[in-house]
C-alpha cells in the first residue's frame, strides 16, 4: 500500500509540475489546450479548468487506453479463434484485420455500458427525465440492434460497414480510439505472424466473455502454437 501511495504522489507531482511549466511557456499538446480550455456548466459562468482538473484528465488519458486494447485484442482473438474460417482468411489477407477489430468491437465491446448524469430536464423520445437522474446507456445491445445489423448476435467480418457505438458517439468519441484500433492489430498481426497455426487447445476450458457490464474481456485464451 505504501509503494502505491508513493506511486499515486509522483504521478501527482510529476503531473502538477508539468502543469506548471505549460503555464509558462504553452506548447502543442494536451496540456497546454486543456490550459487554454473554459469549462461551461448550465447556471455557472465559464471559468478556466483548474490545475486538478487538468491533472485528472491526463491521468484518465494515460491509463484509459491500455484496459480497452487489451481486453479488445482478446475478444477479437476469441472471436477468430471460434470462427477458424473467418481467421484464415484473415491470416490470408491481412487487410480483412480492421474489419475482423470493427466486428469484435460492434459484437463485444469491451465496455457496453456507460453512465451519465441529467443536468437538466429534458423530454427523450416522449419519455420525461427529470435532472438529477442517472442514465445507464446500453451501447452494447444498440451494436445488436436487429434494425441495424442482419443477424447481429453473429460474428461476420464480411458485414457491410456500418458505425457502431463501441467507441461511444459524438461528443463523448473515445480519445484513444484511433490508438487503440492500431494497438489491437499491430498485436494481433504480430501473433499470427509468429505463430501461422495459432489455434484454440481442445483439451482446455472453453473460454467464455466475463466481467460484468462495464470491462468485459476473455476468462482466458489457452491456445496451441504448433
Amino acid at each position: 500500500m505504501e509503494t502505491r501511495i508513493a506511486n499515486f504522489q509522483l504521478v501527482e507531482s510529476l503531473l502538477l509540475g508539468l502543469v506548471a511549466e505549460r503555464r509558462r511557456q504553452p506548447q502543442d499538446d494536451l496540456i497546454s489546450y486543456l490550459l487554454d480550455t473554459t469549462l461551461s456548466l448550465p447556471g455557472v459562468p465559464p471559468r478556466p479548468l483548474t490545475d486538478e482538473e487538468i491533472v485528472t484528465h491526463a491521468k484518465l488519458i494515460m491509463v484509459a487506453g491500455g484496459g480497452t486494447s487489451w481486453r479488445q485484442i482478446g475478444i477479437t482473438l476469441f472471436a477468430l479463434l471460434t470462427h477458424p474460417e473467418q481467421l484464415e482468411q484473415v491470416k490470408a489477407d491481412r487487410s480483412l484485420m480492421d474489419a475482423a477489430i470493427e466486428e469484435g468491437l460492434r459484437r463485444d465491446p469491451t465496455a457496453p455500458y456507460h453512465y451519465r448524469l441529467v443536468l437538466e430536464d429534458v423530454d427523450f423520445y416522449g419519455h420525461r427525465i427529470k435532472a438529477g437522474s442517472a442514465l445507464e446507456l446500453g451501447l452494447g445491445p444498440a451494436n445488436r440492434d436487429p434494425a441495424r445489423w442482419t443477424n447481429p448476435d453473429a460474428y461476420d467480418i464480411h458485414r457491410p460497414p456500418l458505425t457502431n457505438m463501441a467507441f461511444g458517439l459524438g461528443t463523448h468519441r473515445c480519445l484513444g480510439m484511433n490508438v487503440a484500433r492500431v494497438e489491437i492489430g499491430t498485436g494481433i498481426n504480430a501473433l499470427l505472424d509468429a505463430f501461422p497455426k495459432l489455434r484454440l487447445d481442445p483439451a482446455a476450458p472453453a473460454p467464455f466473455l466475463t466481467g460484468g457490464l462495464e470491462q468485459r474481456g476473455v476468462s482466458g485464451l489457452p491456445v496451441l502454437l504448433k
